[in-house]
Protein backbone atom coordinates (compact mmCIF):
# COMPACT_ATOMS: atom_id res chain seq x y z
CA UNK A 1 0.00 0.00 0.00
CA UNK A 2 0.99 3.62 -0.52
CA UNK A 3 1.38 4.70 3.11
CA UNK A 4 1.37 8.41 2.29
CA UNK A 5 -2.28 8.30 1.14
CA UNK A 6 -5.57 7.42 2.83
CA UNK A 7 -5.87 3.64 3.13
CA UNK A 8 -8.78 2.05 1.27
CA UNK A 9 -9.57 -0.39 4.06
CA UNK A 10 -12.79 -1.69 2.46
CA UNK A 11 -10.96 -2.43 -0.79
CA UNK A 12 -8.16 -4.05 1.22
CA UNK A 13 -10.60 -6.41 2.95
CA UNK A 14 -12.07 -7.52 -0.37
CA UNK A 15 -8.65 -7.85 -2.04
CA UNK A 16 -7.66 -10.33 0.69
CA UNK A 17 -10.53 -12.61 -0.34
CA UNK A 18 -12.79 -11.80 2.62
CA UNK A 19 -16.45 -10.96 2.20
CA UNK A 20 -17.63 -7.57 3.48
CA UNK A 21 -21.20 -6.64 4.41
CA UNK A 22 -22.97 -3.61 5.90
CA UNK A 23 -26.18 -4.11 7.89
CA UNK A 24 -27.86 -2.58 10.95
CA UNK A 25 -26.35 -4.38 13.96
CA UNK A 26 -28.01 -4.41 17.38
CA UNK A 27 -25.46 -3.26 19.96
CA UNK A 28 -22.42 -4.06 17.81
CA UNK A 29 -20.10 -1.94 15.70
CA UNK A 30 -18.80 -4.93 13.77
CA UNK A 31 -17.91 -8.58 13.72
CA UNK A 32 -15.44 -11.00 12.20
CA UNK A 33 -17.03 -14.30 11.17
CA UNK A 34 -15.07 -17.34 9.90
CA UNK A 35 -18.01 -18.59 7.75
CA UNK A 36 -17.01 -19.47 4.19
CA UNK A 37 -13.76 -17.77 3.30
CA UNK A 38 -14.19 -15.54 6.34
CA UNK A 39 -15.67 -12.07 6.34
CA UNK A 40 -16.50 -8.87 8.16
CA UNK A 41 -19.83 -7.35 9.17
CA UNK A 42 -20.06 -3.57 9.73
CA UNK A 43 -23.00 -1.64 11.18
CA UNK A 44 -24.74 0.91 8.96
CA UNK A 45 -25.75 2.94 12.02
CA UNK A 46 -22.46 4.79 12.43
CA UNK A 47 -20.42 7.31 10.44
CA UNK A 48 -17.98 6.29 7.72
CA UNK A 49 -14.85 7.01 9.85
CA UNK A 50 -16.21 4.68 12.57
CA UNK A 51 -17.05 2.07 9.92
CA UNK A 52 -13.52 2.27 8.51
CA UNK A 53 -11.91 1.94 11.93
CA UNK A 54 -14.20 -0.99 12.77
CA UNK A 55 -13.28 -2.74 9.50
CA UNK A 56 -9.59 -2.32 10.34
CA UNK A 57 -10.24 -3.67 13.85
CA UNK A 58 -11.99 -6.78 12.50
CA UNK A 59 -9.22 -7.24 9.94
CA UNK A 60 -6.85 -7.25 12.91
CA UNK A 61 -8.76 -10.15 14.44
CA UNK A 62 -8.52 -12.08 11.16
CA UNK A 63 -4.79 -11.41 10.83
CA UNK A 64 -3.71 -11.75 14.48
CA UNK A 65 -6.03 -14.59 15.57
CA UNK A 66 -5.41 -16.75 12.54
CA UNK A 67 -8.93 -16.26 11.16
CA UNK A 68 -10.43 -19.17 13.10
CA UNK A 69 -12.39 -17.54 15.93
CA UNK A 70 -15.43 -15.29 15.57
CA UNK A 71 -15.37 -11.87 17.21
CA UNK A 72 -18.48 -9.81 18.01
CA UNK A 73 -17.34 -6.29 18.91
CA UNK A 74 -19.19 -3.61 20.83
CA UNK A 75 -18.26 0.06 20.93
CA UNK A 76 -16.14 -0.59 24.03
CA UNK A 77 -14.20 -3.33 22.21
CA UNK A 78 -13.46 -1.16 19.17
CA UNK A 79 -13.18 2.36 20.57
CA UNK A 80 -12.91 2.15 24.36
CA UNK A 81 -10.44 0.99 26.95
CA UNK A 82 -10.47 -2.76 27.45
CA UNK A 83 -8.64 -5.33 29.57
CA UNK A 84 -9.05 -7.99 26.90
CA UNK A 85 -5.68 -8.43 25.22
CA UNK A 86 -6.98 -9.50 21.81
CA UNK A 87 -9.18 -6.39 21.64
CA UNK A 88 -6.27 -4.15 22.65
CA UNK A 89 -4.11 -5.71 19.94
CA UNK A 90 -6.87 -5.24 17.35
CA UNK A 91 -7.16 -1.57 18.33
CA UNK A 92 -3.40 -1.08 17.93
CA UNK A 93 -3.55 -2.90 14.59
CA UNK A 94 -6.39 -0.64 13.35
CA UNK A 95 -4.54 2.54 14.32
CA UNK A 96 -1.30 1.41 12.69
CA UNK A 97 -3.11 0.29 9.52
CA UNK A 98 -5.17 3.45 8.97
CA UNK A 99 -2.65 5.98 10.32
CA UNK A 100 0.86 4.73 9.49
CA UNK A 101 3.71 7.16 10.32
CA UNK A 102 4.32 8.17 6.65
CA UNK A 103 0.67 9.22 6.24
CA UNK A 104 0.60 11.15 9.52
CA UNK A 105 3.88 12.88 8.67
CA UNK A 106 2.61 13.76 5.19
CA UNK A 107 -0.51 15.39 6.65
CA UNK A 108 1.27 17.26 9.44
CA UNK A 109 3.99 18.55 7.10
CA UNK A 110 1.32 20.52 5.27
CA UNK A 111 0.10 22.01 8.55
CA UNK A 112 3.53 23.56 9.17
CA UNK A 113 3.19 23.59 12.96
CA UNK A 114 5.12 22.13 15.87
CA UNK A 115 2.45 22.44 18.57
CA UNK A 116 -0.57 20.34 17.65
CA UNK A 117 -4.01 21.72 18.47
CA UNK A 118 -7.59 20.55 17.86
CA UNK A 119 -7.55 21.72 14.23
CA UNK A 120 -4.40 19.66 13.54
CA UNK A 121 -5.96 16.57 15.14
CA UNK A 122 -9.14 17.00 13.10
CA UNK A 123 -7.11 17.46 9.90
CA UNK A 124 -5.31 14.16 10.51
CA UNK A 125 -8.65 12.47 11.31
CA UNK A 126 -10.38 13.82 8.19
CA UNK A 127 -7.58 13.04 5.75
CA UNK A 128 -6.87 9.61 7.24
CA UNK A 129 -10.59 8.81 7.29
CA UNK A 130 -10.84 8.09 11.02
CA UNK A 131 -12.54 9.65 14.04
CA UNK A 132 -11.12 12.63 15.95
CA UNK A 133 -10.47 10.47 19.03
CA UNK A 134 -8.74 7.73 17.04
CA UNK A 135 -6.45 10.31 15.43
CA UNK A 136 -5.59 11.86 18.81
CA UNK A 137 -4.75 8.48 20.34
CA UNK A 138 -2.60 7.45 17.40
CA UNK A 139 -0.65 10.72 17.58
CA UNK A 140 -0.03 9.93 21.25
CA UNK A 141 1.17 6.41 20.33
CA UNK A 142 3.50 7.98 17.74
CA UNK A 143 4.82 10.32 20.47
CA UNK A 144 3.72 13.47 18.64
CA UNK A 145 1.72 14.64 21.68
CA UNK A 146 2.01 13.98 25.42
CA UNK A 147 -0.53 12.21 27.61
CA UNK A 148 -1.56 15.58 29.05
CA UNK A 149 -1.99 16.94 25.49
CA UNK A 150 -4.16 13.94 24.67
CA UNK A 151 -6.33 14.54 27.72
CA UNK A 152 -6.87 18.21 26.82
CA UNK A 153 -7.46 17.55 23.11
CA UNK A 154 -10.13 14.94 23.85
CA UNK A 155 -12.06 17.58 25.79
CA UNK A 156 -12.65 19.52 22.57
CA UNK A 157 -15.79 18.39 20.68
CA UNK A 158 -14.97 17.75 16.99
CA UNK A 159 -18.14 19.64 16.09
CA UNK A 160 -16.62 22.79 17.60
CA UNK A 161 -13.58 22.41 15.32
CA UNK A 162 -15.87 22.01 12.32
CA UNK A 163 -17.73 25.18 13.31
CA UNK A 164 -14.45 27.07 13.42
CA UNK A 165 -13.63 25.94 9.88
CA UNK A 166 -17.14 26.92 8.76
CA UNK A 167 -16.81 30.51 10.10
CA UNK A 168 -19.08 29.79 13.06
CA UNK A 169 -21.66 27.64 11.25
CA UNK A 170 -21.99 23.98 12.18
CA UNK A 171 -22.39 21.44 9.36
CA UNK A 172 -25.92 20.41 8.49
CA UNK A 173 -25.08 16.80 9.40
CA UNK A 174 -22.98 16.76 12.55
CA UNK A 175 -20.92 13.69 11.62
CA UNK A 176 -20.09 14.99 8.14
CA UNK A 177 -16.57 16.22 7.43
CA UNK A 178 -15.79 19.79 6.38
CA UNK A 179 -13.06 20.47 3.81
CA UNK A 180 -11.53 23.99 3.73
CA UNK A 181 -10.27 25.04 0.30
CA UNK A 182 -9.03 28.33 -1.17
CA UNK A 183 -7.56 29.71 -4.40
CA UNK A 184 -4.82 27.06 -4.33
CA UNK A 185 -7.54 24.44 -4.95
CA UNK A 186 -8.85 26.06 -8.13
CA UNK A 187 -9.59 23.41 -10.80
CA UNK A 188 -8.61 20.59 -8.41
CA UNK A 189 -10.58 17.49 -7.38
CA UNK A 190 -11.55 16.70 -3.81
CA UNK A 191 -12.55 13.20 -2.68
CA UNK A 192 -15.43 13.44 -0.21
CA UNK A 193 -18.51 11.53 0.97
CA UNK A 194 -22.21 12.29 0.84
CA UNK A 195 -23.25 15.03 3.30
CA UNK A 196 -19.67 16.35 3.56
CA UNK A 197 -19.27 20.11 3.13
CA UNK A 198 -16.67 22.08 1.19
CA UNK A 199 -15.81 25.42 2.82
CA UNK A 200 -14.60 27.69 -0.01
CA UNK A 201 -12.72 30.83 1.10
CA UNK A 202 -12.00 33.41 -1.61
CA UNK A 203 -10.62 36.99 -1.42
CA UNK A 204 -13.21 39.69 -2.07
CA UNK A 205 -12.96 43.50 -2.04
CA UNK A 206 -16.50 44.79 -1.53
CA UNK A 207 -15.54 48.41 -2.19
CA UNK A 208 -15.16 47.54 -5.89
CA UNK A 209 -18.73 46.23 -6.21
CA UNK A 210 -17.48 42.82 -7.37
CA UNK A 211 -18.61 39.77 -5.44
CA UNK A 212 -18.36 36.01 -5.77
CA UNK A 213 -21.67 34.33 -6.53
CA UNK A 214 -23.25 31.16 -7.86
CA UNK A 215 -24.06 31.41 -11.60
CA UNK A 216 -27.77 31.27 -12.25
CA UNK A 217 -29.85 30.56 -15.35
CA UNK A 218 -32.65 32.71 -13.90
CA UNK A 219 -33.22 35.72 -16.23
CA UNK A 220 -34.16 37.94 -13.26
CA UNK A 221 -31.61 40.53 -12.03
CA UNK A 222 -28.48 38.98 -10.66
CA UNK A 223 -28.00 38.81 -6.92
CA UNK A 224 -25.79 36.89 -4.53
CA UNK A 225 -26.95 34.54 -1.80
CA UNK A 226 -26.00 37.22 0.75
CA UNK A 227 -28.98 39.37 1.73
CA UNK A 228 -28.67 43.17 2.14
CA UNK A 229 -28.96 44.58 5.67
CA UNK A 230 -32.51 45.44 6.84
CA UNK A 231 -33.65 49.06 6.37
CA UNK A 232 -33.62 51.50 9.26
CA UNK A 233 -36.86 51.43 11.25
CA UNK A 234 -36.21 54.04 13.94
CA UNK A 235 -39.19 56.34 14.57
CA UNK A 236 -36.91 59.30 15.27
CA UNK A 237 -34.82 58.95 12.14
CA UNK A 238 -36.55 61.65 10.05
CA UNK A 239 -36.81 63.97 13.02
CA UNK A 240 -33.12 63.57 13.70
CA UNK A 241 -32.27 64.43 10.09
CA UNK A 242 -34.41 67.60 10.22
CA UNK A 243 -32.88 68.75 13.50
CA UNK A 244 -29.41 68.06 12.22
CA UNK A 245 -29.96 70.51 9.36
CA UNK A 246 -31.31 73.40 11.47
CA UNK A 247 -29.40 76.05 13.34
CA UNK A 248 -27.39 74.64 16.24
CA UNK A 249 -29.22 76.78 18.85
CA UNK A 250 -32.72 76.13 17.59
CA UNK A 251 -33.21 72.98 19.62
CA UNK A 252 -30.92 70.36 21.21
CA UNK A 253 -30.13 67.63 18.75
CA UNK A 254 -31.49 64.19 19.41
CA UNK A 255 -29.26 61.14 19.19
CA UNK A 256 -29.04 59.41 15.82
CA UNK A 257 -31.12 56.25 15.39
CA UNK A 258 -29.99 53.48 17.69
CA UNK A 259 -29.96 51.00 14.80
CA UNK A 260 -27.48 53.14 12.89
CA UNK A 261 -25.20 53.39 15.91
CA UNK A 262 -25.40 49.67 16.61
CA UNK A 263 -24.70 48.79 13.00
CA UNK A 264 -21.66 51.06 12.92
CA UNK A 265 -20.22 49.62 16.10
CA UNK A 266 -20.99 45.93 15.75
CA UNK A 267 -19.76 43.56 13.04
CA UNK A 268 -22.45 42.02 10.88
CA UNK A 269 -23.70 38.69 12.26
CA UNK A 270 -23.02 35.50 10.35
CA UNK A 271 -25.57 35.22 7.58
CA UNK A 272 -27.80 32.16 7.37
CA UNK A 273 -29.20 32.01 3.86
CA UNK A 274 -31.80 29.53 2.85
CA UNK A 275 -30.18 26.45 1.26
CA UNK A 276 -29.74 27.04 -2.48
CA UNK A 277 -29.57 23.97 -4.76
CA UNK A 278 -26.73 24.09 -7.29
CA UNK A 279 -24.89 21.77 -9.71
CA UNK A 280 -28.10 20.27 -11.00
CA UNK A 281 -29.41 19.62 -7.50
CA UNK A 282 -26.41 17.48 -6.55
CA UNK A 283 -25.14 20.09 -4.05
CA UNK A 284 -26.54 22.89 -1.91
CA UNK A 285 -25.21 26.25 -0.71
CA UNK A 286 -25.72 26.08 3.06
CA UNK A 287 -23.43 28.93 4.14
CA UNK A 288 -22.49 32.33 2.73
CA UNK A 289 -20.68 34.94 4.82
CA UNK A 290 -18.22 37.79 4.30
CA UNK A 291 -15.42 38.37 6.81
CA UNK A 292 -13.27 41.49 6.77
CA UNK A 293 -9.55 40.86 6.92
CA UNK A 294 -8.33 41.81 10.41
CA UNK A 295 -4.90 42.76 9.07
CA UNK A 296 -6.48 45.73 7.25
CA UNK A 297 -7.97 47.23 10.42
CA UNK A 298 -6.43 50.40 11.85
CA UNK A 299 -7.07 51.84 15.30
CA UNK A 300 -8.71 55.27 15.44
CA UNK A 301 -6.42 58.02 16.69
CA UNK A 302 -6.82 59.64 20.11
CA UNK A 303 -8.59 62.78 18.84
CA UNK A 304 -11.28 60.85 16.96
CA UNK A 305 -11.83 58.56 19.93
CA UNK A 306 -12.13 61.53 22.31
CA UNK A 307 -14.80 63.17 20.13
CA UNK A 308 -16.79 59.94 20.07
CA UNK A 309 -16.59 59.57 23.83
CA UNK A 310 -17.76 63.18 24.26
CA UNK A 311 -20.89 62.45 22.23
CA UNK A 312 -21.98 59.66 24.59
CA UNK A 313 -24.61 60.60 27.16
CA UNK A 314 -23.84 60.26 30.84
CA UNK A 315 -26.51 57.56 30.91
CA UNK A 316 -24.52 55.30 28.59
CA UNK A 317 -23.21 52.18 30.29
CA UNK A 318 -19.56 51.55 31.01
CA UNK A 319 -19.63 48.83 28.36
CA UNK A 320 -20.61 51.37 25.71
CA UNK A 321 -17.76 53.67 26.74
CA UNK A 322 -15.28 50.80 26.68
CA UNK A 323 -16.55 49.72 23.26
CA UNK A 324 -15.75 53.14 21.80
CA UNK A 325 -12.31 53.08 23.38
CA UNK A 326 -11.64 49.71 21.77
CA UNK A 327 -13.17 50.67 18.41
CA UNK A 328 -11.39 49.95 15.17
CA UNK A 329 -12.15 51.07 11.63
CA UNK A 330 -11.81 48.99 8.49
CA UNK A 331 -10.43 51.14 5.66
CA UNK A 332 -10.69 49.61 2.18
CA UNK A 333 -10.09 46.11 3.56
CA UNK A 334 -9.91 43.09 1.28
CA UNK A 335 -11.90 40.44 3.12
CA UNK A 336 -12.85 36.86 2.42
CA UNK A 337 -16.09 35.39 1.08
CA UNK A 338 -16.78 32.00 2.63
CA UNK A 339 -19.23 29.59 1.02
CA UNK A 340 -20.41 26.32 2.56
CA UNK A 341 -21.29 23.73 -0.12
CA UNK A 342 -22.97 20.51 0.99
CA UNK A 343 -22.58 17.48 -1.32
CA UNK A 344 -25.82 15.52 -1.33
CA UNK A 345 -25.50 12.90 -4.07
CA UNK A 346 -22.75 10.43 -4.99
CA UNK A 347 -20.80 10.90 -8.20
CA UNK A 348 -18.78 13.70 -9.81
CA UNK A 349 -20.03 17.18 -8.86
CA UNK A 350 -18.56 20.43 -10.18
CA UNK A 351 -18.99 23.61 -8.13
CA UNK A 352 -18.53 26.88 -10.04
CA UNK A 353 -18.35 30.42 -8.65
CA UNK A 354 -17.98 33.65 -10.64
CA UNK A 355 -16.69 37.10 -9.68
CA UNK A 356 -18.97 39.76 -11.13
CA UNK A 357 -20.34 43.23 -10.45
CA UNK A 358 -23.61 42.59 -8.62
CA UNK A 359 -25.07 45.93 -9.73
CA UNK A 360 -24.97 45.35 -13.46
CA UNK A 361 -25.15 42.73 -16.16
CA UNK A 362 -21.51 42.74 -17.20
CA UNK A 363 -19.78 39.41 -17.76
CA UNK A 364 -17.82 37.91 -14.85
CA UNK A 365 -14.16 38.88 -14.61
CA UNK A 366 -13.04 35.66 -12.92
CA UNK A 367 -14.31 32.20 -12.06
CA UNK A 368 -13.49 29.45 -9.57
CA UNK A 369 -14.15 25.76 -10.16
CA UNK A 370 -13.63 22.73 -7.96
CA UNK A 371 -14.71 19.15 -8.58
CA UNK A 372 -15.90 16.83 -5.83
CA UNK A 373 -15.80 13.06 -6.26
CA UNK A 374 -18.57 12.07 -3.84
CA UNK A 375 -18.49 8.55 -2.44
CA UNK A 376 -21.79 6.95 -1.38
CA UNK A 377 -22.22 5.19 1.93
CA UNK A 378 -22.11 1.40 1.68
CA UNK A 379 -24.93 -0.95 2.60
CA UNK A 380 -25.64 -4.69 2.33
CA UNK A 381 -23.21 -6.95 0.46
CA UNK A 382 -20.93 -5.83 -2.34
CA UNK A 383 -22.70 -7.01 -5.49
CA UNK A 384 -19.54 -8.52 -6.96
CA UNK A 385 -19.18 -10.78 -3.92
CA UNK A 386 -22.53 -12.53 -4.31
CA UNK A 387 -23.04 -12.72 -8.06
CA UNK A 388 -21.47 -13.53 -11.40
CA UNK A 389 -21.20 -10.94 -14.14
CA UNK A 390 -23.47 -13.13 -16.25
CA UNK A 391 -26.44 -12.60 -13.91
CA UNK A 392 -29.08 -10.44 -15.61
CA UNK A 393 -29.89 -8.38 -12.52
CA UNK A 394 -26.31 -7.32 -11.70
CA UNK A 395 -26.01 -4.27 -13.97
CA UNK A 396 -29.47 -3.03 -13.02
CA UNK A 397 -28.58 -3.37 -9.33
CA UNK A 398 -25.29 -1.53 -9.86
CA UNK A 399 -27.10 1.37 -11.55
CA UNK A 400 -29.61 1.53 -8.70
CA UNK A 401 -26.81 1.55 -6.13
CA UNK A 402 -25.06 4.43 -7.88
CA UNK A 403 -28.17 6.60 -7.70
CA UNK A 404 -29.19 5.90 -4.08
CA UNK A 405 -27.55 6.35 -0.70
CA UNK A 406 -28.19 5.02 2.77
CA UNK A 407 -29.70 7.14 5.54
CA UNK A 408 -27.05 8.90 7.62
CA UNK A 409 -27.32 8.79 11.41
CA UNK A 410 -26.32 12.04 13.09
CA UNK A 411 -23.73 11.47 15.83
CA UNK A 412 -22.29 13.99 18.29
CA UNK A 413 -18.72 13.30 17.08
Amino acid sequence: MDQTRQVDVFGLVESLGLWLAFFPLDGLLGAYLPEGTGGILITTERSTPIQRYTAAHELGHWRLDGGHDASLDTEADVLGRTDIERETLAQVFAGALLMPPPLVQSILSRRNTTSLGPLDIYTVAREAGVSYEAAARQLYHLERITRNDLRELLKVPPLKVKQTIGAGRRPVVGIADVWPVDMAWRDQQLNVRTDDEIIISLPEDRSTGYRWSIPSTDPSPRRSATQPPPPFADDNFLGWVELATTEPKAEPRRKPPSQAVDRARKPAPAEKPEPIPIAGGRATVVGDVYIADGSAQVTTDAAIRSRRLARLDASESGDAVQQVRDEKIVVGAVGRRIFGIRLEEPGQTEVRLVLRNEYGNADPIDEYRITAAVEARREAFAIDQISDDDDDWVEEARDRRRSTTAVTVDEPH
